[in-house]
């Protein structure tokens, strides 16, 4: 077991961070922080939800580049580990190992209808069962494709730009971005203030990956690591989920909404359990959910800028694919039900006639 106190104070305080910024959001608009849901509204161009959703990323890509600017090779704290990943740490990740992972995060997390955000820190603060049972999973098969996949890995990684100006152009991408999100959502007026509120949100978020050290892949894969394991993502679920207990039931209604959005169901269902299991396994493969993944791009690589986000995408529009099947086949279903039961009232009440 390797244990940093100076690194668990900053997995707390990051959590805290990360706790305030979903129950901002839950305060001010009612709903619940699940970033795989926000990235699939922007990749799906979801109009009437687009630019709020594009002004978080944006904002969690300007702070933690900006971080990456201040801390990049240095340390939070004067005793705590590196801030950042060195670059061979995670240009080490293979492009097949990344794709697969992604693959498996994007149906996973559309299956379950949620990822580490939305049911490790905003469901378990809210004593959902489903997100219980869900982030349990993740837990679960991380440690399990932790284990099998970690030989896969490269001894070296290459370090080939110098991800200082990398680092720089993500951050004016990111402002460019924002400023286009900004005018979008003035012109259609329905999201201008939602898009307002994302800003402030992305910018918690950013920070509470980096001062938790959720932005280091190593962080992650070590807590899901049986051999060297290390306990510092306890301390960010711990500092995000009391946070977001005490945040969610500040209000009885939101300030800006008329109430509060909580998933359609609390049921475990299969495909619940299957989308965990995938979205864990995928998850131990690379140390890396949908929030770090953009959390990353001012450090940006082809593993996880191109194949992992893209393999997310890719994932999430299959499962999709599946779930619109899925819920048709259902509803076909209560429908023959339904009309069985209406037959079968309607032949008794003529049997009593």
């Amino acid at each position: 077991m390797i244990i940093n106190i100076s690194d668990l104070f900053l997995s707390l305080i990051g959590g805290i961070m990360i706790g305030v910024a979903c129950s901002l959001y839950y305060i001010t608009k009612g709903r619940i922080t699940g970033i795989s849901g926000i990235y699939y509204g922007v990749i799906t161009f979801k109009w009437n939800e687009f630019y709020w959703k594009l002004s978080i990323l944006c904002s969690i890509v300007f702070s933690t580049g900006l971080m990456y600017q201040i801390f990049g090779d240095e340390r939070i704290m004067e005793s705590s580990s590196l801030a950042f990943n060195d670059i061979p740490q995670i240009t080490n990740l293979s492009n097949t190992i990344a794709g697969i992972s992604g693959l498996l995060i994007g149906i996973g997390s559309k299956l379950c209808n949620g990822c580490t955000t939305g049911h490790g820190f905003c469901g378990l603060a809210r004593i959902s069962l489903r997100s219980f049972v869900a982030f349990g999973l993740f837990i679960l098969f991380g440690m399990i494709s932790c284990f099998i996949t970690m030989s896969e890995h490269q001894e070296n990684g290459q370090e080939k730009y110098n991800y200082n100006h990398v680092s720089i152009i993500m951050i004016g991408l990111s402002l460019v971005l924002l400023s286009a999100t900004m005018l979008g959502a003035y012109i259609n007026k329905d999201q201008f203030i939602d898009t307002i509120i994302g800003i402030p949100v992305g910018l918690l978020l950013g920070l509470g990956v980096v001062f938790s050290g959720m932005i280091k892949r190593t962080t992650i894969l070590s807590f899901l690591s049986i051999e060297q394991w290390n306990p510092q993502f306890i301390f960010v679920i711990l500092g995000a989920n009391i946070t977001c207990y005490f945040g969610f039931r500040l209000l009885s209604k939101p300030i800006l909404d008329t109430e509060f959005q909580y998933p359609y169901t609390n049921k475990v269902t299969n495909v619940l359990l299957i989308g965990a299991s995938l979205f864990g396994f995928g998850w131990g493969m690379t140390g890396i959910c949908p929030l770090v993944g953009i959390a990353l791009f001012p450090q940006f690589t082809w593993q996880i800028g191109l194949m992992y986000l893209g393999s997310v995408s890719m994932g999430m529009r299959i499962a999709q694919c599946y779930l619109n099947k899925y819920q048709k086949v259902e509803a076909q279903v209560i429908q023959i039900n339904s009309n069985n039961y209406n037959y079968k009232t309607d032949n008794e009440q003529n049997d009593k006639l």
